[in-house]
């Protein structure tokens, strides 16, 4: 299953559709669609200020699953200086430069003498499909050395777990909250070694088959202590705090036959992606936006037309074999996306 490490440092992701301006469509690419929503923590409202996943400083699309976690950020160090206890790469918790980007989540994922552990969850972007094989990664490194906090030791069972609901902390207190999230003495996808490499980012991948049409991802340790291995630590007990970065899902269907759409994030468009085999057309303005979009086939028959403030999900699935086009627009900006339906 796991697990190589590398040496931290950038490591730019590819490209998840294809958006073109003006009426101009171009060719699809063979690329594999992640179904992760800002994968690499990178798109934000406002620079971190603090701690604990708090409203307005926490990455878009993640929340707290259970108790506090951090968002850390290289424009906390930059707006705030060398002391900032959420900046990148000196924070609360170490130094570690991020491994995509500027940009990554933290979480204690075991103590001594206690079950205490903290997640976080985003919604997929498109229900995962029962039956099909998709293969999951993401970055970890082992916290040490922090200018406020002490963590030591490391443990293994550091993983994601996918499920049909969620368990978001959405609520705008100073402090979030929510109801637990329970132990499962299981994920679909973790490390069976222990992870204390606290100077390289350590891969954890493998695969599975969904059983059922997940709809959210959780990072985190979800065994109980008595269930986790841990090694020793020089501050006398051991508390296991991980960094995550770069996190994928994507299926393992091969979208090499050029009938698939890619993805691609413009600055201030509207994102879009499509999962063929899903059938499923995701539209996020993103922000406070209001976007209308409308759907037509080759022949400029209409099939779909909606305006929507936040995510939604149109799906394909009655629709015929083909080529479709979709525009939308945010304010002044316009875009048009061009995707296959194919059953």
């Amino acid at each position: 299953m796991i697990i190589s490490a590398m040496n931290g440092g950038k490591h730019r992701a590819g490209v998840l559709l294809t958006l073109c301006f003006s009426l101009f469509v171009a060719s699809p690419r063979c690329v594999a669609q992640n179904l992760v929503p800002n994968p690499s923590f990178e798109e934000l409202d406002t620079c971190p200020y603090t701690t604990a996943f708090r409203q307005g400083d926490r990455p878009l699309n993640w929340y707290s699953w259970n108790a506090t976690p951090e968002y850390f950020n290289a424009c906390a160090q930059t707006l705030n200086g060398a002391d900032t206890i959420v900046g990148v790469p000196l924070n609360g918790w170490g130094f570690q430069y991020a491994w995509d980007g500027d940009a990554y989540v933290g979480m204690v994922s075991f103590t001594t003498g206690s079950n205490y552990r903290e997640y976080v969850g985003a919604e997929l972007l498109c229900p995962m499909v029962v039956g099909r094989t998709y293969s999951v990664s993401f970055r970890v490194n082992s916290a040490e050395g922090g200018l406020t906090w002490s963590a030591g030791g490391g443990c293994n069972n550091i993983g994601a777990l996918f499920t049909m609901d969620s368990n978001a902390w959405t609520s705008n207190a100073p402090i979030p909250s929510g109801p637990p999230f329970s132990f499962r003495d299981m994920a679909h996808v973790y490390s069976t070694e222990v992870i204390n490499d606290t100077a390289n980012w350590t891969l954890v991948s493998d695969s599975f088959e969904a059983d059922s049409a997940y709809q959210f991802i959780v990072l985190g340790n979800f065994f109980q202590n008595a269930l986790t291995d841990t090694t020793p630590s020089e501050i006398g007990f051991v508390l296991s705090y991980f960094l995550i970065d770069s996190v994928s899902v994507t299926s393992a269907i091969d979208d090499c036959n050029h009938t698939g759409v890619e993805v691609l994030n413009i600055p201030e468009a509207p994102q879009v992606y499509y999962d063929m085999h899903a059938g499923c057309l995701m539209i996020d303005p993103g922000g406070e936006g209001l976007v209308e979009y409308v759907v037509v086939d080759p022949l400029g028959k209409r099939m779909l037309a909606g305006k929507a403030r936040g995510r939604t999900n149109e799906y394909t699935t009655n629709w015929p074999d083909g080529f479709y086009l979709l525009r939308t627009v945010l304010e002044d900006r316009e875009a048009v996306v061009k995707f296959v339906v194919m059953h």
